[in-house]
């Protein structure tokens, strides 16, 4: 079993001890900004200033508080939840948020060992509400990065596969986006092969999981528990793209100084379909928040749905 990833409540737990060490505060301001709670998490912040070795991460931290009340997004959650709105937290493995007006667009989201996109759902969500699509999101809660399906939906690669088909049809949406995050890249990507997305948005994933990959992975994915539930899905899936049309449109986002984020992405970046952003001077697993530190999230967002070549599903909002 994978360790457990601090979440909200421990971010506030660790925001309110006086005993809590640096680097608990560290996680929590982290945590924070990823839902918005920004007050708590600018006071941390300056809080940690006084060590240097914090400096560059809070810095990250503290771009990514500000683009977010630029964004808009904390007036749209207020909004959101005057209105009654569920809150997406990850603790559900699956949840469908069906578009009010017309659309033939869904947008499936697969998160990584931690119910977040580095950003919480909830923050995620405020951001893709934009675009005017479906949007289905999708945690394991096993940890088996989805190689097993999920166990409240349908157990099984083909399992899961076959279910968002139902779900997809159910909407009414032949145009179909996937994006993935981390752990659950590997898979995600492999999902949109096989449910012929027009594009697929990754960001630090994994590419080549094979036994004789050069490639460096990381313990978490040399796990026992991956070989005994799902010894088939451990491959490369640079033959699988190639031998598919789908994606049509492959878009990759690594920190250029990720150790093993980057030459995951790069092992794609030859095939013609695939578009390989290497975030300059970013050394971290989370470059969603380095992303979004640099004022760039929403366009990226918005370039993964509506910038995929001709659409037949509606115009860009």
């Amino acid at each position: 079993m994978a360790p457990r990833v601090p979440n909200i409540d421990d971010a506030l737990l660790w925001a309110h001890d006086p005993n809590a060490t640096e680097q608990q505060l560290y996680v929590a301001a982290d945590t924070l900004v990823s839902w918005g709670q920004l007050d708590l998490a600018d006071q941390i912040i300056e809080k940690l200033r006084a060590n240097p070795a914090y400096g560059r991460g809070l810095n990250r931290l503290s771009a990514a508080s500000r683009q977010l009340r630029r964004s808009g997004v904390l007036d749209d959650l207020a909004a959101f939840s005057a209105e009654g709105g569920e809150v997406i937290d990850g603790r559900h493995e699956a949840f469908t948020a069906r578009y009010d007006g017309e659309t033939r667009k869904a947008i499936i989201v697969f998160t990584g060992i931690d119910p977040r996109f580095w950003l919480s759902l909830m923050m995620l969500h405020l951001f893709l509400k934009r675009l005017n699509t479906h949007i289905i999101y999708l945690t394991d809660l096993r940890q088996l990065i989805f190689f097993d399906g999920l166990e409240t939906v349908a157990r099984g690669y083909d399992g899961l596969r076959d279910a968002l088909r139902g779900t997809l049809d159910n909407l009414g949406a032949d145009e179909v986006h996937v994006m993935a995050n981390s752990a659950g890249g590997f898979a995600g990507l492999r999902y949109a092969i096989d449910l012929q997305a027009k594009s697929f948005l990754g960001m630090s994933i994994r590419t080549d999981l094979s036994v004789d990959s050069r490639i460096p992975v990381g313990g978490f994915f040399k796990r026992q528990g991956l070989r005994d539930v799902a010894p088939h899905m451990l491959i490369d899936l640079k033959p699988e793209l190639i031998k598919s049309r789908y994606p049509e449109r492959v878009v990759l986002y690594s920190g250029d100084g990720n150790p093993v984020d980057r030459p995951h992405a790069l092992h794609l970046a030859d095939l013609p379909r695939v578009e390989v952003n290497l975030l300059p001077d970013h050394v971290q697993h989370d470059v969603m928040a380095g992303l979004l530190a640099r004022g760039q999230l929403e366009d990226v967002l918005r370039d993964f749905v509506y910038g995929a070549g001709p659409s037949t599903a509606g115009n860009a909002p």
